[in-house]
């Protein structure tokens, strides 16, 4: 009796959890025939907010660039940088609005947005240090886009300043993206900026060789070079170390940033062949084999 009794109450709960399961399975079912149409309306209108509201951004933003660069005391570096901010700024709006789809009121949005937004600068202070590194970087300008520069020890040319990162394009042509907060934080060398730059190159020689007539050769083919300049000063040449099996001598000469590695390529050839044709010998090791 008693396990007629069990199974006959086990029967009677499991009518009752299908009964349930029923009811919500038919609940759900109305009230997707009832609001079902009008949130999928609403879902669309908010995806077509933001494709479309963040095609705006991108345009806002370019006219933005291309209004601000009209100004003779604004460089495309700052150009950029504002420009960038007018796109996060738009793109901020138009997700307020598309969440607004579902009812939300931009008052309330905006500030459960707000109290978010210190909860996530709280979570996320490098990044909002970047940010701020992003505007010192505009302020003191330690570069601008087109310099050829060494950021937290990568060399490049800056190809992208925003609020975020500083993006270099090295001579390779890769690209290398550091945040502003490491880069503001770390050593600048800016190659560009004083629109002079100074080749160094050194050249060994024999020990017999005449040290006059190589540092007259070398200065000779530095100042026929296209690129190098007469000022500040002409070409230099002395002996600068007194190796075990050479004397080496250094060569300095001036160019333009742009022709830096052309003018050290061009000189370290030109100058191996004006030895040549002077016989002016480049040492270089030997060895000898003993037959004992």
């Amino acid at each position: 009796m008693a396990a007629q009794d069990a199974v006959t109450n086990a029967a009677a709960d499991a009518a009752g959890t299908v009964g349930e399961a029923g009811g919500f399975a038919t609940s759900a079912m109305n009230w997707l025939v009832t609001n079902g149409p009008g949130y999928a309306i609403k879902f669309i209108g908010f995806l077509l907010i933001l494709i479309i509201g963040f095609w705006i951004a991108k345009k806002l933003s370019a006219f933005a660039k291309k209004a601000i660069m009209k100004s003779p005391n604004v460089d495309e570096t700052l150009g950029n940088f504002l420009s960038s901010i007018v796109g996060y700024v738009i793109k901020i709006m138009v997700i307020i609005a598309a969440i607004g789809q579902f009812g939300v009121e931009a008052t309330s949005l905006v500030a459960v947005l707000g109290a978010a937004t210190l909860a996530i600068g709280l979570a996320l202070q490098g990044t909002l240090g970047n940010v701020a590194a992003g505007v010192m970087l505009m302020l003191f300008r330690p570069y601008k886009l087109g310099d050829y520069v060494e950021v937290a020890g990568n060399e490049g040319v800056v190809d992208d300043i925003n609020i975020f990162t500083t993006n270099l394009a090295t001579v390779d042509n890769v690209k290398t993206i550091i945040a502003n907060g490491e880069a503001w934080g770390s050593t600048i060398k800016n190659f560009t900026s004083l629109g002079l730059r100074r080749v160094d190159v050194d050249y060994g020689i024999h020990y017999d060789d005449d040290i006059d007539k190589a540092i007259r050769v070398i200065n000779e083919v530095a100042a026929a070079h296209p690129n190098v300049l007469s000022e500040p000063h002409g070409p230099w040449a002395k002996v600068v170390t007194l190796n075990e099996s050479s004397v080496d001598i250094q060569s300095r000469v001036w160019c333009k940033p742009e022709h830096y590695w052309d003018v050290m390529f061009d000189l370290k050839k030109s100058i191996k062949e004006a030895f040549d044709k002077n016989d002016i010998t480049i040492p270089y090791p030997t060895s000898i084999e003993l037959d004992g």
